[in-house]
């Protein structure tokens, strides 16, 4: 197959119609169903059918468009790999996950800049589970997972705590700790399903258990997560301390008392995944992750 049949394939699935794809690419409908057809026969299957308001992808069809998008970042990475490899520098390619403790990333680059300066990191911003797929199709050296997988090798690197960021005049402020129960009632702010769904799901789950009646909203944390907050009138948001420093610089910050079902605590640990046997130059990154994860103070 080729790349511009996957192109093509994943722009009339983002339009739904033949017709505006065609549009967009600037070529015929005829020529983009025949390469359309082509890519159907070459992998076996249908990706997409018609639907009275056009077309949409079938289930093969959507498992494809999932997997487009690491393809797509791969290609667009090439120049990258080319010019690291015309320096004679090693690229290590590193997933990081959602609400990554910035005073951590800034010291792990200058450390490795010190101590390997033939070594270059390419980051991947993706989801747990998604690294964990990317670390298992070959697409990237380390994974920051928030979970153990066992399917590849883990260390622990660091962990972080988990509170809840109350706005200035909240009732809550002030509090050396707060429970799930204070919550009672209230509108709290998290991180959207698919950034950081282990967290999400344990902070739910202990949630309900404390019989709070939460009303949860699920967002991206960015640059733009104080206005959102506020534009929500969220009672708290459900952070990390270094991200709601970030974030919401203005807001107090009450670590969350709570355990889950099974005793545990909430807080929120980050691993270093690879699969063995690992290169020198991973090995050297782990190594260094560690060195710094003993260092900074999160």
């Amino acid at each position: 197959m080729e790349l511009r049949q996957l192109t093509y394939f994943s722009k009339v699935a983002e339009v739904r119609s033949f017709s505006k794809a065609a549009a967009i690419l600037h070529m015929t409908q005829p020529s983009l169903s025949r390469q359309i057809m082509a890519l159907e026969r070459e992998l076996g299957q249908s990706l997409l059918e018609r639907t009275p308001q056009g077309v949409e992808p079938t289930p093969a069809g959507l498992g494809l468009l999932d997997h487009l998008d690491t393809v797509f970042e791969q290609v667009e990475r090439i120049p990258e790999v080319v010019r690291t490899a015309g320096e004679q520098v090693r690229l290590v390619r590193v997933g990081v996950p959602q609400g990554l403790p910035q005073p951590w990333g800034f010291t792990l680059l200058d450390t490795l800049a010190g101590r390997a300066p033939s070594l270059r990191l390419s980051l991947h911003e993706a989801t747990t589970e998604e690294q964990r797929q990317l670390l298992q199709n070959g697409l990237i050296d380390i994974g920051l997972l928030h979970t153990e997988a066992s399917e590849v090798h883990c260390e622990k690197l660091f962990t972080q705590r988990i509170g809840v960021a109350v706005p200035p005049g909240s009732a809550l402020a002030g509090r050396d700790t707060i429970r799930f129960a204070d919550l009672d009632g209230a509108r709290v702010m998290a991180h959207a399903a698919g950034e950081v769904d282990v967290e999400v799901s344990r902070m739910q789950a202990a949630s309900t258990a404390a019989g709070a009646g939460t009303e949860w909203l699920f967002r991206r944390f960015s640059e733009h997560s104080w206005l959102i907050a506020l534009a929500s009138e969220v009672d708290a948001v459900l952070v990390t301390h270094l991200s709601a420093t970030r974030h919401l610089p203005d807001w107090s910050w009450i670590p969350v008392s709570d355990r889950d079902a099974e005793g545990r605590s909430l807080d929120i640990d980050t691993f270093a995944a690879r699969r063995d046997p690992a290169p020198t130059a991973v090995r050297t990154v782990v190594a260094t992750m560690r060195s710094v994860s003993a260092a900074v103070d999160l």
